[in-house]
């Protein structure tokens, strides 16, 4: 299900194979672990809040200078919002009018838009399909906000399951074009979060900042320490949000969680959430409750969380343990913890 060829180009598509192929903890990803502690406490922090790509976002950091410090956390702000404005599907944006667009011709995008596509694509074909950006062609029939729910008709469902495929898309990445077909969407809702966490720390790291943290809603990356120690981060039931299942240590490293308790609606005892499954046009069955992944990459973490939601605890470990410094955390519809083997010993249950 997973092939070694389409894993091989991922890796090389991500720059993964530069850090190694080996399986090891996140901890041991750390550059800045061993900074000594009394010279970190010595640096000034700050912390700014806001909402931003439909969800809460925290960015953290240290440095010598508060001013500079500001300015920095300003400016990641500033990238979130700028990959909010370029893949949002709520409103106009580059990704809508190449939705819009579609017609089977290649449609000349914006560069970052059409890499991160691809990325996309690249990790539908790892995980079988998934994880299939395409699931938005369906996606559009159900509304979570409406009150009271209301569930898209059967006949409505079927015929646009006809528009959904990752097969169906086409990317030059050196043209900057996407092709589709028409009726065939592309919602970047299980990636674009984690890749402006990706960004935001970038811009962090280029303003000379060492120590720090990205959090948009669960999908966070790490830099550094804590005030000196290992950043910690418990990992919440899906059911129980006042209990932590795990605490995972984090450096130099992102940590990303999916699951179905962060957009759904009850009706006649079932419960329908947003995490599809595009074989069915409808809300995966039988999957994870949540899925935690820790990667080198935010946005990687992201789609492949998506993709362990949908293929259940015993194929999405399978599937984590295919790829090289990713590791997960998975809880399944019973409620029962499965651990990838690289996080056996960094887990605290």
């Amino acid at each position: 299900m997973f092939t070694h060829a389409s894993q091989l180009s991922f890796l090389l598509a991500t720059g993964l194979l530069a850090l190694g192929a080996d399986r090891t903890s996140p901890t041991a990803i750390s550059a800045q672990a061993n900074a000594p502690i009394a010279a970190i406490q010595k640096l000034k922090s700050a912390k700014i809040s806001f909402g931003a790509m439909g969800t809460d976002v925290t960015i953290q950091g240290y440095h010598a200078d508060a001013a500079h410090l500001d300015k920095a956390l300003a400016a990641a702000r500033a990238e979130i919002d700028r990959i909010e404005d370029l893949m949002t599907s709520w409103r106009d944006s580059p990704l809508v009018r190449m939705n819009d667009g579609a017609n089977g011709e290649p449609q000349h995008v914006p560069q970052e838009l059409s890499d991160l596509v691809e990325r996309s694509m690249t990790v539908a074909r790892l995980s079988g399909g998934a994880f299939d950006p395409t699931y938005a062609s369906v996606g559009k029939l159900w509304d979570f906000k409406a009150d009271p729910p209301v569930l898209p008709a059967d006949e409505a469902i079927a015929s646009a399951l006809t528009s959904v495929g990752w097969q169906k898309v086409q990317v030059d990445t050196k043209a900057s074009t996407v092709a589709m077909p028409a009726g065939t969407r592309i919602g970047l809702g299980g990636i674009a979060k984690g890749y402006g966490v990706d960004r935001a720390m970038q811009v962090l790291i280029d303003h000379g900042i060492e120590h720090g943290i990205v959090n948009a809603g669960g999908d966070l990356k790490a830099l550094g320490t804590d005030d000196g120690k290992p950043w910690e981060v418990a990992i919440k039931h899906p059911r129980d949000r006042e209990r932590a299942i795990a605490v995972v240590p984090v450096s130099n490293v992102c940590l990303v969680t999916s699951g179905d308790y962060e957009r759904f609606f009850e009706l006649d005892g079932v419960r329908y959430h947003h995490i599809f499954d595009p074989r069915t046009g409808r809300p995966v069955v039988g999957g994870c409750m949540s899925a935690t992944v820790t990667a080198p990459d935010a946005a990687i973490a992201d789609a492949v969380a998506t993709a362990c939601c949908v293929l259940g605890p015993e194929l999405g470990l399978r599937f984590i343990e295919s790829l090289p410094r990713i590791d997960a955390i998975l809880v399944d519809i019973e409620g029962q913890v499965h651990v990838s083997s690289g996080l056996e010993t960094a887990v605290r249950k």
